[in-house]
């Protein structure tokens, strides 16, 4: 019994600073938490001082995603806090059982955290010691952040244990690492690395003691999310990489804006999540994020086209058939009696297609990005690019460092599909990449999934920069599949880029 008020029931966890016991106030008949401070900093007078004014400012804190702090009692040279007691589990525990996490479910646990945060910010509180065992993950869904003011009262405190260092190492800011003054900004550092272990399953900085960990952050870029754990949407990988940023001003300005930046990106507001078994509910790594509703778009917001835009529209059209009308008459007064006719006929066939049974160029309707092992985006908006018969408009696939793509994931495609359904000859593509490998597929129509694309008709390895005619051997289907699984040797960039892809055959 401490204070002749609070029962000690059962030792919940030990951790740096303090023991956690769960227990009662038998007073209020109640269930409590109670965080004793280990003997060395209960020691400190002045230490205990300011540990008991940084909990008296934060027993302030209102809010549902804050662990409530009740009362602080000293009980012959015993110190504790008495906190609200929250059944569930830490997401330390959470990541320890390693099951993955659903990027989503990440980004909406991060977006009730930095709720909270924002509300101690609001306060004049700062965290200093954002970590997974001081996330509390409820059995009712909900999030709750502990032991605000601790780190603040450590942090002042002279002591001089070998080894103190105030905050864990693996998630201390920069400038807590160079002892500089820290705000709000600092928090919101901590946070992105909390994610980004959510997200890939490791912390970002890890050596062989804190001090290493701790000094990492301050001599190297941890590997971007999607380099350790492709299925990781893009727009979180750069959430993350702001929230990280090693200089404070170019991190997000608040708690809030990172929270919103979450939710922009898909993340909900509550984390919706099945906790009263001991993990999360976590989809399969590969499974697409949900799709945010797009906003409306409103004569402000549309995209204006400009003169450019516009004028190449139609112009750039118009332009093409009248030079390919004057080259047809051209072509025809010089080669009609030279018995050159198979000339005009190919520029014929180019126009009108071939005539039965000639092979010839087979329109392409649609052009997609294939990306079904990461997080199923790889620069979709330029995929059309290949098909407009303009080489200066292009596709590319998303910068791999590592050459072998099939190190990070099974490969990233480029989908085409046909007009109509052919007994398809060749495939023609032009690239500036130098080096690259693919394996090329042909079905009747898009599977849609991978696996339904069956066996390559074939595989080419070492490509080279400009045009590559791929024999596709005659065989039957509308849809072809480019799979890359090597990115050749990084000239002039660490992508495949393709310009022009063009089919021929002849319709089934």
């Amino acid at each position: 019994m401490l204070a002749g008020r609070y029962r000690l029931g059962e030792l919940v966890a030990t951790g740096g600073m303090a023991q956690v016991w769960q227990g009662s106030d038998e007073v209020l008949r109640r269930q409590v938490a109670l965080k004793l401070l280990h003997p060395h900093l209960a020691a400190d007078a002045s230490f205990v001082t300011r540990f008991r004014q940084e909990a008296v400012a934060a027993a302030r804190l209102a809010h549902p995603g804050i662990v409530a702090i009740y009362d602080t009692c000293s009980d012959n040279g015993t110190e504790a806090i008495v906190m609200e007691l929250v059944t569930g589990q830490t997401l330390r525990q959470r990541l320890d059982d390693r099951t993955p996490v659903d990027p989503w479910q990440a980004a909406s646990l991060a977006a009730q955290v930095a709720e909270a945060l924002d509300a101690a910010h609001r306060a004049g509180l700062v965290h200093r010691d954002i970590k997974p065992a001081n996330i509390l993950l409820c059995r009712d869904g909900r999030v709750k952040v502990a032991d605000f003011g601790i780190a603040k009262a450590l942090s002042e405190a002279d002591l001089t244990q070998p080894g103190l260092m105030v905050g864990t190492a693996k998630y201390l800011s920069p400038e807590q690492v160079e002892g500089k003054p820290v705000d709000a900004r600092t928090d919101i550092y901590s946070l992105g690395i909390v994610l980004y272990e959510m997200l890939c399953g490791r912390p970002p900085f890890v050596a062989d003691n804190d001090t290493a960990t701790a000094l990492a952050r301050l001599q190297r870029d941890p590997l971007r999310p999607r380099q350790v754990r492709p299925s990781v949407p893009k727009a979180l990988e750069e959430i993350v990489g702001r929230a990280m940023a090693r200089v404070p001003q170019q991190r997000y300005p608040s708690a809030s804006d990172l929270r919103a930046a979450l939710l922009a990106a898909g993340a909900t507001p509550d984390l919706e999540a099945d906790l009263t078994m001991t993990t999360l509910a976590a989809a399969p790594a590969a499974a697409a994020p949900p799709v945010p509703d797009p906003p409306p778009v409103t004569a402000a917001s549309a995209p204006r086209s400009t003169f450019r835009e516009t004028e190449r529209s139609w112009l750039v059209p118009t332009l093409m058939l009248v030079i390919l009308a004057v080259s047809l008459g051209v072509a025809g007064a010089l080669l009609q009696r030279s018995g050159a006719g198979n000339v005009l006929g190919s520029v014929r066939e180019a126009i009108t297609g071939p005539s039965e049974g000639t092979s010839g160029t087979i329109a392409i309707s649609t052009a997609k990005a294939f990306d079904p092992f990461g997080d199923s985006q790889e620069n979709d908006e330029d995929a059309a690019s290949v098909i407009d018969l303009d080489p200066a408009t292009t596709w590319s696939t998303e910068r791999y460092d590592n050459r072998d793509i099939t190190a990070l994931k099974d490969g990233v495609g480029l989908v085409l599909t046909g007009a109509e359904l052919s007994q398809l000859d060749d495939l023609t593509l032009t690239s500036p990449t130098n080096g690259w490998s693919a394996s090329f597929y042909v079905a009747d129509t898009d599977p849609g999934s991978f696996e339904g694309w069956g066996n390559p008709v074939t595989t080419m390895s070492g490509i080279k920069a400009g045009t590559t005619t791929i024999d596709l051997k005659k065989t039957t289907g509308q849809a072809v599949l480019v799979w890359i699984t090597d990115r050749g040797d990084g000239t002039p960039e660490p992508r495949v880029t393709i310009e022009t892809a063009s089919l021929r055959g002849v319709p089934a």
